[in-house]
Order: C-alpha cells, then structure tokens, then sequence
C-alpha cells in the first residue's frame, strides 16, 4: 500500500512538474536571446526581420572567441553602439596593410566595460596594434547595467558578473508571458512583443567575422537619393530640440581612475590608438575641463572632439535616426583624426 502511494505521489509530483520542464525546455531549444547555445558565426538568419532584443555586448565576444582562432585580430574599435557604423573598410585605410580590426562594441557601453575588454585581451594574449575608440561624452558618467539584459557584460570579460546570475538573468526575462507566447505563435504576438520593446526589426545587415552591422540600403539610398531616407516623417520623427552647451563636466575621481587605467594598458601594449568624441545630435557637447583632462590623460594628438561641431550636432540629416551616425560620417571623422585635424571650438581650453 505504501508503495502504491509513493508511486502516486511521484507520478503527481511528475505531472506538476510538466508545465516547468516544458518551459525549461523551450528555451534552451530555441534559445530566443542567443546566449545558451554556443555561437556558430551567425546570429540572424537570411530574411529575418524580426529579433529578440539582443545583447551585443555577449555577441561580440562570442564572436571574437569563434573568428580569432583563424583572424587573428590586432586592431580593434571598442564604444557603444554608436561606434558601429564606423565602418572597418574606411577604418582600414588608415592602417597598415596588414592589420586585422574587429569591432569590440557593446550596446550602451562604458568605461568599466572598456576597461574589462582591454584586460580580457590582455589576458588571452591577444596583440592590440591598433585601437579606435568613440567615446561620447555620455559614456563619461555611464555604470554598467549588469541587472538588464541588454547590456549585463559578458561573464568572462567581467568578473564581477557571475555565469549563474547571468544566465539567471536571461531566464527571468524569457519568462515574460509574452516572450513565450511569441515563441510558440509569432505570427499572433509579433505586433506585442514590438508593442512592449521585447523585439526589434531593427535587424541590420552583418559581417559576422568582424562583427560589423550596416544598413546597406539605407547607406545606398542616404549617396544616391537622401530624400528617400530623409523623408518629411523621418525627419519629424527624430528631430530634437536644441540642448544648452557645453555638457557640465563628468569626469571625477572614480571616472579619472578608470580613464587611467585604460591609458595604462593601450601604452603597456604599444597600441597605436586614437579617441574620437564624436557630435551628438542636440549639440549637447563635451564640456572643456573633461576634454582638457582626456588629453592630459591620453595626448593631446590622440583626443579628437568633434562634439562641437554645430552643424553636425543640429542637423539630422547626418545620422539614421536621433543619435546614430551615418556612416559616411564616420568615415570623415575617422580621416580628420587620422589626418590630426580637429575641429575649432569656442570652448576648447
């Protein structure tokens, strides 16, 4: 008789239990924000246009660990999502002909997060021959974000972010009734899980083994018939109204130490590296005592600010949407640090 009870007891506990492991079992097949099955050299797949919001920061380093074994890449463009489009081809005519760049980005992206990029290579052995950095005047003041899904850093460049809380993380966010019920009946939740800001179709075109997205017809159309692009909706939907200038400054001693550190290890790697402080739409710009200390820190003829260029940071005409360069103008920004010329400002020191 006890045996026939525990036999149902199991098979009770069992039935109870079949809701969870069938959810369990959902995400690890179909694994919607890419971070339980190991990374095979692509992460969207031909006429997608749909996606899960993704956390880039994991990609990129995913990425690296699958391409380096046979790039063996020593040049790399570290930022946030704004360094992107900063295109490696453009990035490589001022080069030597033998570099090889990858995009080291993360959505978001700090200086913790730069920093802990630059060790990880460090510690892989990884030679860093050639390194750009965009860093806005915005990432001076950033924190990781290591509770949100989109920008929590990848647990091996970040030591402070353990596997079981990351993928903890990730779990909880799938957990979203509507993140399963996309899954199981996109063609039903696709407008909620837009709705809600738990999908994009911003789904770019992509070079996985560089790690670089573009957005080619939108490129084609902004060379060949702006107005296509730029259209009276587009240009509404983005424009923004003026910010006062410049920005109060952001770098205090924390921040310093953290500047410093960066410094330390491009100069102990022989880098040849360059910063540029790129426009921000709303000429919101960088005030001049943190450009005064970023070139003490760096080299005055390793700083290039462009945040104050009034033209570029009140038309949005040069960026996709309302903070995103263009890459075209990445590309010029890129010859001007390059060719050490910085544009004039007001509020220079």
């Amino acid at each position: 008789m006890r045996n026939h009870g525990m036999k149902r007891f199991v098979l009770l506990t069992l039935v109870a239990l079949l809701p969870v492991m069938a959810v369990v079992a959902l995400y690890l097949v179909r694994d919607p924000f890419h971070v339980v099955k190991p990374y095979r050299g692509k992460i969207y797949n031909p006429g997608d246009t749909i996606s899960l919001t993704i956390n880039w920061g994991h990609v990129t380093v995913e990425s690296f660990k699958y391409f380096n074994p046979t790039e063996h890449f020593d040049s790399f463009i570290f930022g946030s999502s704004l360094s992107g489009y900063y295109r490696i081809k453009d990035w490589k005519t001022h080069l030597p002909a033998d570099a090889r760049p990858f995009h080291f980005n993360a959505s978001r992206e700090t200086l913790y997060g730069i920093l802990n990029k630059l060790k990880y290579l460090r510690s892989q052995g990884v030679p860093m021959k050639n390194v750009l950095i965009i860093m806005e005047d915005e990432m001076l003041m950033r924190r990781p974000l290591d509770q949100d899904v989109l920008f929590v850093q990848h647990p091996e460049t970040a030591r402070e972010v353990s596997w079981w809380d990351f993928h903890q993380l990730f779990f909880n966010a799938y957990r979203h009734p509507e993140i399963i019920a996309y899954l199981l009946c996109p063609e039903k939740m696709t407008q909620k899980v837009l709705d809600e800001g738990y999908a994009t179709t911003d789904v770019s075109d992509r070079d996985e083994r560089i790690n670089e997205g573009c957005y080619t017809l939108a490129d084609s159309l902004i060379a060949t018939n702006p107005d296509a692009f730029f259209t009276p909706e587009h240009v509404a939907k983005y424009t923004l109204p003026l910010k006062e200038l410049p920005c109060p400054p952001k770098i205090d001693t924390p921040v310093e130490a953290l500047l410093n550190a960066i410094a330390s290890i491009l100069k102990d790697q022989g880098a040849d590296y360059q910063i540029i402080i790129p426009p921000h739409y709303g000429y919101e710009a960088i005030g001049s005592s943190d450009l005064y200390k970023l070139e003490l820190i760096f080299g005055q003829q390793r700083v290039h600010d462009y945040s104050h260029d009034p033209k570029m940071g009140s038309d949005v005409h040069y960026y996709y949407d309302d903070g995103h360069l263009v890459a075209e103008a990445c590309a010029r920004l890129m010859d001007s640090a390059y060719n050490d010329v910085t544009l004039p400002s007001p509020f220079l020191k």
